[in-house]
């Protein structure tokens, strides 16, 4: 049986999981960046508790 990485992005605030696996870290960090799930400091945050992007649907 073949062994194969897979990458997911996982919110650092409710350790929730976006959907999707990635073969790539360049793919998950793409799609991270495409959903709206980076914050101001670089971390990953799910869109509930990524408060840069809270405030910016707030405006």
């Amino acid at each position: 049986m073949p062994i194969t990485t897979t990458y997911e992005v996982q919110c650092d605030v409710c350790w929730g999981f976006m959907d999707g696996r990635y073969e790539t870290r360049e793919d998950a960090e793409d799609a991270r960046k495409e959903l709206g799930w980076t914050d101001l400091n670089g971390g990953t945050a799910c869109p509930e508790h990524n408060t840069a992007a809270n405030r910016a649907t707030e405006k």
